[in-house]
C-alpha cells in the first residue's frame, strides 16, 4: 500500500513540473511575437542643413589704380655683347660634334672571326692542295660523317653544292692559257699522249672533256649497256664480293648507258686521274668526302636527274640509265665542259718496237663469288674479247661482244675497313702487274705519288707503257686475287 501510494506522488510531481515548462515555453513564444509587432526602432538622426548668409560692408570698395613704369630707351649692343652672342652658337656646335666624336666611338664589339690562312685557301682550290692530305688514300671523314645514313649523306652533298667547289673556278687561269693552245694544231710524234681509240694524225693535243660513269655490274645488271664504247673501262672490287665499272667516254657518244649505281672513293680517285666528269647516283659518305676536298666535278642523278631515266624492262634500282649527249648538255649547264688536254696512254708506233714477252692467248681472273672473267685473244682482229662465267661479255645496245686491245692487271692492296664490307684501296704508292697486247703478256710495275697524280705504268726496263691505238681494260685486283695466263 506505501509503494502505491509512492508512485502516485511521482506521477504527480513530474505532470506538475511538466505542464509548468510547458507553460513557460508558451509565454516566451507569445511575449517573443508581441514585442516584434509593439517594439518601435529609433529613428536615424537626420543632418541639420545650415544656410550661410552674406552681409554687405557698410563701406564701399576703394581701387586702386596701377602705376605705369617708365620705359627704357633701347641702345645698340656693344662690339663686346656681339662677340657674347656669336660664341655662343659656336659653343654649340662644338659641344654637338664632340658628343657625335663620343657616339661614335661608342660601337657594340663584333666577335672575334678566324679566317682561314692564305695557303690553305689555294692549297683546297688548286692541285698543290694534295699536301693537305695524310699519306696514301687518308681523307680524314669528321667524327659525325663516319655513319652510314640518309643525313649524313644529304650533309656532304649540300656542302659539294656550295659556290666554288667546282674545279672550273678553281682553275680559270690555267684554263684561260689552254683555251689559247687548244686553237692551234700541232703533230703527234710517237708516244705522245692521245685517246687510245683514234689514230696518230694532225691535231690539237686538246679534246673534249672525258665523261666517266659508273656502271653497275650484279647479274641482274647483265649485259649492261654502252660499255663497248667506252675508251678505258676500269673494273674494281665494291663491297660483298662484286665488281663493278668506272667507263670513260672521250672519243665516241654512247647513247645509251647503264645501269648506274653509287659512287666509291676510289672510283671517283680514277675519274680525277681523266680529269673526266665523274657520273654517279648517290654514294657513301666518304666518297662524297673525296669529291669535295678533291674539287671534282661531278654529276649526280639524286640532285641533277634530267640526264637519267628508267627502263621498265628491268626492276630497280638495276634500271637507272643514261647517255653521253645527255650528260654533255647538263655538263654545259653546269660549266663543266671545257678543252683538256688528253689524259690517254702514251701510243705504241708497231708492236715491233714493244718490248718481247710471252705468249698468253687468255686471261683468267677468279674475282668472288659470281665474277669469273676471261679474255681470249683474237688474232684476226688483234683484239681480246671479253667473257663472264664462261659467258660472252654482250653489250645490249649493240648486240656485240665486247672487246679490247689492250688489257692491263693493276695488283692493289683491298682491306676490309667496316662491317658493311666497304673496301679501302691502296692507290697511292707503288705496285706490279701485266700488261697484255697482242698476245703477249709482259710484266709491269704502277706507280702514282699523291692522290692527284696520275698512275702511271713502267716496263721493267724503266721505259713507260705504250699501248695499241684501241680500246683499254683495266683489272684492278687484289693480292690475294687468282690471275691465269
Amino acid at each position: 500500500m506505501s509503494r502505491l501510494v509512492w508512485d502516485e506522488r511521482r506521477v504527480w510531481s513530474f505532470s506538475l513540473v511538466f505542464s509548468l515548462a510547458v507553460n513557460l515555453a508558451v509565454l516566451a513564444v507569445i511575449s517573443i511575437y508581441w514585442l516584434s509587432f509593439h517594439y518601435n526602432r529609433p529613428e536615424e538622426e537626420k543632418p541639420v542643413v545650415v544656410e550661410l548668409m552674406e552681409i554687405p560692408s557698410p563701406k564701399k570698395p576703394q581701387g586702386t589704380v596701377p602705376q605705369t613704369a617708365e620705359l627704357a630707351e633701347l641702345s645698340p649692343p656693344s662690339e663686346m655683347q656681339k662677340a657674347e652672342a656669336q660664341e655662343v652658337p659656336q659653343v654649340k656646335s662644338e659641344i654637338a660634334s664632340e658628343m657625335q666624336q663620343r657616339k661614335e666611338q661608342v660601337r657594340v664589339p663584333k666577335p672575334p672571326v678566324e679566317l682561314p690562312e692564305a695557303e690553305n685557301i689555294v692549297g683546297k682550290t688548286s692541285p698543290s692542295g694534295a699536301r693537305l692530305f695524310n699519306p696514301g688514300e687518308n681523307i680524314e671523314v669528321e667524327e659525325s660523317m663516319k655513319w652510314q645514313g640518309a643525313e649524313a649523306e644529304s650533309t656532304i652533298k649540300g656542302q659539294l653544292d656550295e659556290a666554288g667547289q667546282s674545279s672550273r673556278l678553281a682553275h680559270l687561269a690555267k684554263e684561260g692559257m689552254q683555251r689559247v693552245e687548244s686553237t692551234v694544231g700541232e703533230t703527234m710524234a710517237t708516244g705522245e699522249l692521245l685517246p687510245p681509240t683514234t689514230n696518230v694524225e694532225k691535231r690539237s693535243p686538246f679534246t673534249k672533256r672525258p665523261i666517266a660513269v659508273i656502271v653497275e655490274n650484279a647479274p641482274q645488271a647483265r649485259p649492261q649497256a654502252g660499255l663497248s664504247k667506252a675508251d678505258v673501262v676500269y673494273e674494281i672490287m665494291a663491297e660483298g664480293g662484286i665488281t663493278r665499272f668506272l667507263a670513260i667516254f672521250s672519243s665516241e657518244a654512247a647513247d645509251r648507258v647503264g645501269p648506274v649505281r653509287s659512287a666509291r672513293p676510289y672510283f671517283a680517285l680514277k675519274a680525277m686521274e681523266h680529269d673526266a666528269i665523274f657520273v654517279h647516283s648517290g654514294g657513301s659518305v666518304e666518297a662524297y668526302t673525296y669529291m669535295k676536298e678533291l674539287a671534282l666535278d661531278h654529276i649526280d642523278e639524286m640532285n641533277h636527274f634530267q640526264p637519267f631515266w628508267r627502263e621498265k624492262e628491268r626492276r630497280p634500282p638495276h634500271n637507272l640509265y643514261t647517255s653521253v649527249v645527255s650528260l654533255r648538255q647538263e655538263a654545259q649547264k653546269l660549266g663543266y665542259n671545257r678543252p683538256v688536254r688528253s689524259s690517254g696512254f702514251g701510243v705504241a708506233s708497231s708492236s715491233a718496237n714493244s718490248p718481247s714477252g710471252k705468249k698468253a692467248s687468255a686471261l683468267e681472273i677468279r674475282y668472288a663469288g659470281d665474277y669469273a672473267v676471261k679474255f681470249t685473244f683474237n688474232e684476226g682482229k688483234r683484239e681480246y674479247a671479253r667473257f663472264v662465267n664462261e659467258k660472252p661479255h654482250i653489250d645490249s645496245s649493240s648486240g656485240a661482244q665486247i672487246s679490247c686491245s689492250t688489257v692491263i692487271v693493276q695488283v692493289t692492296e683491298h682491306v676490309v675497313k667496316d662491317a658493311e664490307g666497304r673496301l679501302e684501296i691502296r692507290f697511292v704508292g707503288q705496285g706490279q702487274g701485266w700488261v697484255f697486247s697482242d698476245g703477249v703478256v709482259l710484266p709491269i710495275r704502277w706507280e702514282k705519288k699523291t692522290l692527284r697524280d696520275k698512275t702511271r705504268f713502267y716496263y721493267d726496263n724503266g721505259e713507260e707503257l705504250r699501248v695499241n691505238p684501241g680500246r683499254v681494260w683495266i683489272e684492278i685486283v687484289d693480292t690475294k686475287t687468282k690471275v691465269v695466263f
